[in-house]
């Protein structure tokens, strides 16, 4: 279930090992953190400071700041950064409505171009330029289904054309600055969903701890690197303490 995906944030990885995997960690960079690498130049855990209030009052997103009011630049989505100095800012979107779905003439179907948020209809393809990816062939437009969860593929007369995933997390930042808990997909790109309510299983330290640097914290109990922890209101996900202080929770796929 804790397979690595191996992904490049450059946002986050700054001067650590291209191969660190820091797809299930993007929720640090909301609450300020700098991450401490480790023997391999990946990160062993992240040191949080208490949240300064510059950065309360701004929403991140692709390495960028943007202050409460501003449009933000997300592909395909209208995104705004909203919030209040009670509440902090977030990141609140709204999906492109795109006119068609479905293809008028039957001897068509609906593709994309490469960029594009809403598909097209694309009649008399040449099927000679079409893609071959991992067995399974595709036509020019259509979604090509890889690996890595981080890119969107689509076939084009050239090949496939792959972008990176820029993930909304910052929707999530005024849970993330409450504490409460990242859940990632097993076999996704993005943070999915918070946790905010209490987990089990996972047994806490004893009091006095006196340096707390490999500890995970959730609401103020500290817990060993290691431990795992179950969500009595999620079925189907696990948390686990692997690079302090927050537990990472994953859902697991079910395929």
């Amino acid at each position: 279930m804790w397979e690595i995906l191996t992904v490049t944030l450059l946002s986050v990885s700054g001067i650590f090992a291209e191969s660190c995997d820091l797809s299930y960690y993007q929720h640090y960079q909301h609450k300020g953190c700098t991450p401490v690498a480790g023997e391999d130049g990946c990160p062993v855990r992240y040191q949080c400071p208490t949240e300064p209030e510059d950065v309360r009052l701004k929403c991140l997103h692709n390495n960028e700041w943007y202050r409460i009011g501003e449009k933000i630049r997300q592909d395909c989505e209208s995104c705004t950064c909203k919030g209040d100095e009670v509440e902090g800012a977030y990141i609140d979107c709204a999906a492109m409505d795109c006119p068609d779905w479905e293809a008028k003439d039957k001897s068509c179907y609906m593709g994309y171009d490469p960029g594009a948020c809403c598909p097209r209809e694309m009649c008399h393809q040449s099927t000679e330029k079409a893609c071959n990816y991992n067995g399974s062939s595709y036509k020019i437009g259509q979604i090509i289904l890889t690996e890595d969860p981080c890119k969107n593929c689509v076939c084009t007369e050239n090949g496939p054309h792959c972008k990176k995933v820029n993930c909304l997390t910052g929707i999530y930042a005024p849970q993330i600055r409450e504490g409460c808990l990242p859940i990632y997909g097993e076999k996704g790109c993005c943070l999915s969903q918070m946790h905010c309510e209490e987990i089990e299983g996972a047994e806490p330290v004893s009091t006095g701890v006196e340096n707390t640097d490999h500890l995970c914290e959730y609401r103020g109990v500290y817990y060993e690197k290691g431990a795992t922890a179950a969500l009595p209101t999620e079925s189907g996900v696990e948390c686990k303490c692997v690079v302090p202080p927050d537990f990472t929770c994953l859902r697991k796929s079910r395929y």
